[in-house]
């Protein structure tokens, strides 16, 4: 088998998603855009929980406020210290 041959097999083997589950965007340490939101779980001050198409995914800060959230998109603002997929 040539090499082009056998980076076709390798190529057409991986299974590559038609959507992406989510997309996040940060913006420094202040906000943080989101894509493909299904619902927010829970919110507070502290952290935010929202589900996604493949689990929740866990905002957490300080003073953190929703500024937008219609149509699957969530904009978090405030303090953001981190973000998990749990």
């Amino acid at each position: 088998m040539s090499l082009i041959d056998s980076l076709r097999n390798c190529l057409d083997a991986l299974e590559v998603p038609h959507e992406p589950t989510f997309r996040a965007v940060v913006f420094g340490e202040y906000a943080v855009y989101l894509e493909n939101v299904k619902s927010i779980v829970s919110f507070d001050s502290n952290e935010i929980v929202a589900m996604l198409k493949s689990g929740c995914l866990r905002i957490y800060g300080s003073c953190l406020t929703v500024k937008k959230y219609c149509l699957g998109d969530l904009v978090v603002c405030g303090k953001i210290k981190g973000i998990e997929k749990i």
